[in-house]
């Protein structure tokens, strides 16, 4: 991103981050040395303290694609009235400079805007002087944003959409809209068709990230739902995904989601079947899941009751029935006391279950996802809190209130085996773990 003949010592420069939570924003910074030959350079900070010497600015070394020079401060915003109502713009936050879209923009002797973040779906107040009109760095100049011409954007004005409301950076429901316009690049404008703004009788507006949008699911007819499948639940003007608990008279079912405190019962008309957006296809999850299938030389899950080992699931083999709903099992991994040979007791019913059946591969689990992690020679469920680098994952667990890391290879998609069916929640939500 830097000129023909690079930047030279002393040059004012703007420098950007790949670090979780810094991606898009800018800072301020000064050339202190140059290494064109390797593409890299040693900068200043100009905001920046070095938490070793806070007396002195941060120093630090970063490729030549991360810096990028500082733009025309004559486009920047130093007069009232210079930016426009969903106008990009670059706002000053936490010592950089981040993108984001004027949603309301001062009138009369209004001095302040307001500035939404689509990524993040925040909106902040800022002074004037705290802003600037948002440049592209494009073949090395300066250029204003042009809004996406009509067949470079999905949803054009008028189209059906549906929105998801975050917690944590996770969606948890999703709420029917239409789109406006798209502002620039994935920035879109929508409209809620139930929501409203509090105290007003308008429709409420926002300006989202393409991300957090998908199209309207497929309307199929139901005529009635088993239990265990996986529906959505029209609850608050908006979908959550759940899992049918039971089916009551009258065409009314209880719902449970892990996002609500207790279950719920629903007409059979505020339900639809949940479908996963798959390649730009709406596709349905099988329903049909393995029934259980305990008998000798079969390898399954076994759990304990004892102290510090509630809530881990180990791998053994049944050896054989020793009496009703009981049956004696050879753990794969657990060991007798003086480690000679592989432990073997005898479990009931209850603590048994099928190994989970295995997923397709996953190249990366997500943030919130929740997750069965290989430790002490068993499985235990917890919840990914940060992806590091090289597939390498930080893991929170509830009952120990502890954060462990973990490689890919020692996690696996977490599934509850209820009632002799597997069902997987696709996330869980950091808030309900550590409360």
């Amino acid at each position: 991103m830097a000129p023909p003949d690079g930047f030279r010592t002393g040059d004012e420069v703007e420098v950007s981050s790949d670090e979780d939570g810094f991606r898009g924003a800018y800072f301020e910074a000064r050339v202190v040395r140059s290494m064109p030959k390797i593409r890299r350079y040693t900068v200043d900070y100009d905001a920046i303290v070095d938490e070793s010497d806070r007396s002195r600015r941060l120093r630090e070394t970063v490729d030549a694609r991360h810096v990028r020079p500082r733009p025309p401060r004559h486009l920047g915003a130093t007069t009232l009235g210079l930016l426009t109502l969903h106008q990009p713009v670059d706002a000053f936050y936490n010592d950089a400079w981040w993108v984001g879209v004027v949603s309301v923009a001062p009138k009369g002797r209004q001095t302040r805007y307001r500035v939404c973040f689509p990524a993040s779906r925040e909106e902040i107040e800022f002074g004037a002087d705290r802003l600037r009109a948002h440049l592209e760095w494009i073949d090395e100049q300066w250029v204003l944003p042009n809004p996406p011409a009509p067949h470079e954007t999905p949803y054009g004005p008028g189209t059906q959409v549906e929105v998801a409301r975050l917690k944590e950076s996770s969606p948890v429901a999703w709420f029917s809209a239409l789109v406006v316009k798209t502002i620039w690049k994935s920035y879109v404008l929508v409209e809620y068709i139930n929501l409203k703004n509090v105290g007003d009788k308008r429709l409420l507006r926002e300006i989202v990230d393409l991300q957090h949008i998908r199209p309207r699911p497929l309307c199929v007819p139901v005529v009635k739902f088993d239990q265990h499948a996986e529906v959505e639940a029209f609850y608050g003007n908006g979908w959550w995904l759940g899992v049918i608990t039971k089916v009551n008279d009258n065409s009314c079912y209880s719902v449970k989601s892990i996002h609500w405190g207790k279950e719920k019962e629903f007409n059979l008309t505020r339900l639809r079947h949940h479908y996963e957006l798959v390649n730009g296809q709406w596709v349905q999850k099988p329903q049909t899941l393995p029934s259980m299938d305990i008998g000798e030389g079969k390898v399954v899950e076994v759990s304990s009751d004892e102290e510090g080992f509630s809530g881990a699931w180990f791998a053994a083999t049944v050896l054989k029935l020793i009496g009703k709903d009981k049956f004696l099992i050879q753990y794969r991994n657990l060991k007798t006391e003086d480690e000679t040979e592989l432990l073997t007791e005898s479990v009931d019913l209850p603590h048994i279950r099928p190994t989970p059946p295995e997923f397709p591969a996953i190249d990366r689990f997500r943030f919130l996802e929740e997750v069965d992690a290989f430790y002490n020679d068993g499985w235990w469920v917890g919840v990914i809190t940060k992806a590091l680098e090289n597939g390498r994952y930080v893991v929170y667990f509830r009952s120990w209130k502890e954060e462990i890391e973990f490689g890919h290879d020692s996690l696996r998609p977490h599934q509850d085996w209820i009632e002799g069916r597997w069902v997987r929640f696709s996330q869980k939500l950091l808030a309900s773990v550590r409360c």
